[in-house]
């Protein structure tokens, strides 16, 4: 029993209690003034040209490149729910700190850590459960050097096992440990005929986009391996068309394409450039990180949605994918989405040349 409680006068009580909100309210305030005036200013990135970006391209400043809708509406919705939460209160500190472009760590709990240093993104490591496993020490290891050519994947189901593949489909810059949710998801693209159906297509596919894509995520601060989103979102077809007219590799709706300067017309869709659309990836993925601060949040809102995402954050009182995936408090057709891209990337490091997976990757996934 703490006495403490019963020997604190209640007027105390109530002036550490008033305090305290007073503190919030004060970082809210300020955070949401300041957050004001960037998003009043973010404007659009300088548009460069096919042969300049295979040069070698621009660097997308830190903080946003524009103001949008979305945007606005999401933070919002944290600015309404962190005068009650001191996490969301931090978090909003957070967030307002990128937008300005300042260097924040990550405020990820999610468990997806990017290993690469140069990128315009600060090397961390969060871990998915409150246990320390082996996976996540080696991955705080590896946060302090650039990733090597060979990706080490560790299965959070026998932490001690690790198998190391060189697969020219990935560069190793993020590391997560997996989970039953990701694992679910790396069995289906290796053992399920479908979805072993699915990696073969896209393996076929991406060779064509995977440099032109890693050179822009590179020049957007994105950790390069994360352009397996496009695999999920459309096995890396570029004519591929939605039953909610999203198109393109990336599958941008209407809306969002035009948002950052895609022409979409009957007979003059960008979206349909390869490499239009890309560009347009990596500078809107670029924008939700810096929302989110938190690369499995960055994928969620990009299915979802960036108001939906923040309103399950402030409902959960803290940004934390996997919190969000267990209490249901986003679609499932988002909650799969996050794993299933993850899985896509664990599956792709160890596909040898002829991409097949390796043995010992098998009889992992299969739990032998």
């Amino acid at each position: 029993m703490n006495l403490r409680r019963f020997l604190v006068p209640s007027s105390e009580t109530g002036f550490i209690k008033k305090q305290t909100a007073k503190k919030i309210i004060s970082v809210v305030l300020t955070s949401l003034a300041i957050l004001s005036a960037v998003l009043d200013t973010a404007g659009d990135l300088p548009s460069t040209s096919t042969a300049e970006a295979q040069a070698g391209g621009v660097s997308v400043p830190a903080g946003l490149t524009r103001s949008r809708g979305a945007f606005r509406k999401a933070i919002s919705i944290l600015t309404d729910g962190a005068g009650a939460n001191q996490h969301l209160a931090s978090y909003l500190d957070g967030l307002t700190k990128r937008v300005k472009g300042d260097a924040v760590s990550a405020e990820s709990s999610s468990g997806v850590a990017t290993l690469k240093h140069g990128s315009g993104i600060r090397a961390t490591v969060a871990r998915t459960g409150n246990a320390r496993t082996a996976a996540s020490a080696r991955a705080e290891s590896a946060a302090a050097q650039p990733a090597s050519s060979s990706n080490v994947v560790a299965s959070s189901t026998d932490s001690e096992k690790q198998f190391t593949v060189n697969s020219h489909l990935t560069v190793g810059d993020m590391a997560f440990e997996t989970n039953p949710a990701i694992e679910h998801w790396m069995s289906y693209y290796t053992s399920s005929p479908i979805g072993k159906r699915t990696m073969k297509v896209g393996i076929e596919r991406c060779d064509a986009y995977l440099e032109m894509a890693r050179a822009e995520f590179r020049n957007a601060g994105v950790p390069e391996d994360l352009v397996w989103l496009a695999f999920v979102e459309s096995v890396w077809n570029p004519r591929a068309v939605s039953p909610a007219a999203a198109g393109g590799i990336w599958q941008f709706i209407p809306a969002t394409a035009t948002d950052y300067g895609l022409r979409v017309k009957s007979g003059d869709d960008e979206r349909a450039d390869p490499f239009k659309q890309t560009r347009v990836a990596a500078v809107y993925l670029h924008d939700l990180y810096t929302i989110f601060g938190d690369w499995a949040l960055v994928m969620a809102a990009y299915n979802s949605g960036e108001p939906r995402v923040m309103g399950a954050i402030v409902k959960n009182g803290r940004a934390n994918f996997w919190d969000l995936y267990e209490k249901e408090l986003l679609p499932k057709e988002t909650r799969d989405y996050v794993p299933k891209i993850l899985a896509a990337i664990k599956v792709a490091s160890q596909q040898d040349s002829e991409g097949h997976t390796s043995r010992s990757a098998l009889e992992t996934y299969s739990g032998s």
